[in-house]
């Protein structure tokens, strides 16, 4: 039997043919075409989530800041707090400049202003151009606040018609309740 040398060995090394590419190919396009769509929804819930986590800490840190003896014994923070009765946006807490809460809102999250700009670069999920951040004082312990995000989702259809700025049509924004 004769030995075949190292260059003939080379030589006879064909590479793969064009149907077994064409067959990986076609398998990899099934599996995209499969996968893609599962992995749009997760990273769309992945944002939602992340943008409920930022409501999070704006609900968290004016809810503390309100609840702050150093913040109520100041009378424009007091009159900020007695207003929020009604729909007020996280932004009109500067309304009043040098005032205690927004001061210790600004000072828990590690911002430097509270403005409609500052809040939605930080925002994942689909949401319009001007979307706000809404709250509500309802009194009470356990949850003293309603928050929502304008112009979001929290399905993660992408839905972003939803401009309300009172308590009963906040539908499906992102929200704490």
């Amino acid at each position: 039997m004769k030995k075949k040398s190292v260059a003939e060995k080379l030589n006879n090394n064909y590479g793969f043919s064009l149907v077994e590419l064409i067959i990986v190919i076609a398998i990899m396009a099934i599996l995209i075409g499969v996968l893609a769509p599962m992995y749009i929804k997760y990273v769309e819930k992945a944002s939602v989530a992340s943008d409920k986590q930022l409501l999070e800490s704006i609900y968290k840190a004016v809810t503390y800041a309100v609840a702050d003896a150093d913040v109520t014994s100041d009378p424009s923070a007091q009159a900020l707090i007695d207003g929020m009765t009604t729909p007020v946006t996280l932004e009109s807490l500067m309304t009043t400049p040098n005032n205690k809460l927004a001061e210790e809102v600004m000072d828990t999250l590690g911002w430097s202003d509270l403005n409609q700009a500052t809040y939605e670069s930080k925002l994942r999920s689909a949401h319009a151009s001007g979307c706000e951040i809404y709250m509500v004082y309802q009194g009470g312990v356990k949850n003293p606040f309603i928050m929502w995000i304008t112009t979001t989702d929290e399905t993660g259809r992408k839905d972003t018609s939803n401009t309300s700025t009172n308590v009963s049509g906040i539908g499906n924004c992102i929200c704490i309740r």
